[in-house]
């Protein structure tokens, strides 16, 4: 009889080369290849997993989801959980480990994702945090940076936003939800209060662009990320927020902002 496990997983990307195992270069780490190396290591069995959603060298996950079919054995599912926790490096933690219906697809199944980007324009930009955060080095105006994103909540072709080498058979996708907010920087990341100049230190803060679709295209989220950071710096061709919609009714990925850095993503919600 075959099992199949569902991981519920995160992982910090900076020292992997994506979540995707590479055929054609076998001996680049990723986040894939990791977990397949541990659960041999486990059950004696080569075993391919399959995740959710393929983020690129660089980027993260707060939850990512993956499966995978095994032969039938005695190891719960909790102990799979702790034992992959045991010999995974300490940047990728495996959070839940379920039994799964055998047809279960971590792709196919997907009803909606959601992915934020953070980006910060504080200043003094805090060097712990340059592998987690797109950093500006001129002020972003976060009012045309809001009104702009509203314009690509909905159905619409996202050509404009697709790094040009991915065919997909459609091109459209629904935004459930666009949104930008100001979270806090972390707490081990703040100042304390007496060193820090009201004039030139502000309460840090970041913000974070959250997406969230019934599927997304290749770099998406990236591309949306820089195409608001040039309205924010109210960039030549960028300084009405209007301007938006032309980009999505263009489908031209040259009219929109460059791809972000991979850095500032984060994939954070799956959900089935």
């Amino acid at each position: 009889m075959i099992r199949c496990l569902k991981l519920e997983l995160s992982y910090d990307g900076s020292n992997y080369s994506g979540w995707q195992e590479q055929k054609a270069q076998p001996n680049v780490k990723t986040v894939q290849g990791e977990i397949q190396r541990v659960l041999e290591r486990i059950t004696g069995q080569k075993i391919p997993i399959l995740g959710s959603g393929r983020t690129d060298a660089g980027v993260h996950a707060l939850y990512q989801t993956a499966s995978f079919l095994i032969e039938e054995n005695t190891l719960a599912p909790e102990v799979f959980t702790r034992a992959l926790n045991a010999f995974l490096p300490s940047d990728i933690r495996i959070w839940r480990t379920t039994e799964a219906d055998p047809n279960f697809h971590p792709i196919r199944d997907v009803v909606r994702k959601r992915y934020r980007y953070l980006m910060s324009d504080q200043r003094p930009f805090l060097p712990m945090m340059r592998n987690y955060v797109w950093w500006s080095s001129k002020p972003l105006d976060r009012g045309p940076m809001g009104a702009a994103a509203q314009f690509l909540q909905g159905t619409h072709d996202f050509r404009a936003f697709q790094t040009e080498g991915s065919p997909r058979r459609s091109t459209v996708r629904t935004i459930f939800e666009i949104q930008l907010k100001e979270i806090p920087t972390p707490i081990f990341f703040d100042f304390p209060a007496q060193k820090r100049d009201p004039g030139e230190l502000p309460v840090p803060s970041l913000l974070a662009l959250e997406v969230e679709a019934d599927g997304f295209l290749y770099n998406m989220v990236r591309a949306i990320a820089g195409t608001l950071y040039l309205f924010g710096r109210k960039h030549k061709g960028f300084e009405d927020p209007e301007a938006m919609k032309k980009i999505v009714d263009s489908g031209d990925r040259a009219l929109a902002g460059p791809t972000a850095p991979p850095h500032g993503l984060y994939m954070i919600d799956v959900v089935y």
